[in-house]
């Protein structure tokens, strides 16, 4: 079943050192079992450039291997020509009798987003997104951008540095009601077509602006109304797991009692959480 499932199975130990991958692995990646066994994720399917922030013995304390459904971890990987792709990896951790951490099983979907016409490979959003966005006003491509944009932000941060910040679409009345300006907004009197998410030109100034306090509000068909909004809402009632901090909870708290969709960037770790309804719908770790 291992070797003839469409999944990308590998297992390696603690020093990534690969000690199985299966069969659509090999095919996926290009490689023979010979090319890969015994060989070191970094140099094989990870960039010998790539930055690892973390060891793969400190990864099983992530919440990529908690038992929540909506944790996994996506990582940029390469395929033996150079081919970059984005791979949806759900991990679990294998443990000897006395508890301790032995070797990692890990099972991948590619989830590449090459966008017609563009050598720009994305993280696509095809198989979730559309229950982010039902019954709200918010539109497929403007969420689509607006992740995207929290993907560059996730992983370029801003001159070196992390940078965390918060995107509200949708429901813009509403939201607006339920929080308040505390910055002067960048956006206020642009004429419409200098506000749209979805161009591509004005992506560097959001990623710029991204720095600032406050959250992002951005109407349902991607016109952005402001930045620098603080919310409002009592997020006491709300209830998330343990290491989320004061911006996810007044997100969770405010898409509780709106139709908004709520994306958040972490400044610690750099992970994407997606809320709606007041719970979480994704959460990816980059």
């Amino acid at each position: 079943m291992l070797q003839n499932t469409q999944s990308i199975i590998i297992r390696m130990d603690t020093q990534g050192t690969i000690t199985f991958f299966n069969h659509y692995a090999l095919t996926f990646f290009d490689y023979t079992s010979e090319d890969v066994i015994g060989k070191n994720v970094v140099g094989t399917i990870v960039s010998e450039k790539a930055r690892i922030q973390h060891g793969l013995s400190m990864m099983a304390n992530d919440i990529g291997f908690n038992a929540e459904g909506y944790a996994v971890n996506v990582n940029e990987n390469v395929r033996r020509n150079g081919d970059r792709v984005w791979i949806a990896w759900i991990n679990k951790a294998i443990r000897d009798e006395q508890g301790r951490l032995t070797e990692i099983l890990c099972i991948g979907h590619d989830i590449t987003d090459r966008r017609r016409g563009s050598n720009e490979v994305r993280i696509s959003t095809d198989t979730w997104k559309d229950m982010v966005v039902a019954d709200t006003d918010v539109k497929e491509d403007v969420f689509d951008a607006v992740f995207h944009i929290c993907t560059e932000i996730s992983i370029e941060g801003r001159e070196g540095k992390p940078v965390g910040t918060t995107f509200l679409i949708g429901d813009t009345k509403n939201v607006l009601e339920k929080s308040r300006q505390i910055i002067l907004n960048p956006f206020e009197g642009h004429r419409p077509e200098l506000r749209v998410v979805t161009n591509d030109s004005l992506k560097e100034n959001i990623k710029a602006l991204a720095q600032l306090d406050g959250a992002f509000v951005i109407t349902g068909d991607g016109f952005v109304e402001s930045v620098g909004r603080y919310i409002t809402v009592d997020s006491s009632s709300v209830s998330l797991p343990p290491g989320m901090g004061t911006r996810h909870n007044s997100v969770a708290a405010i898409t509780a009692v709106t139709h908004a969709v709520g994306i958040v960037v972490s400044q610690s770790g750099g992970g994407i959480t997606v809320f709606r309804e007041g719970r979480i719908l994704k959460k990816i770790t980059l």
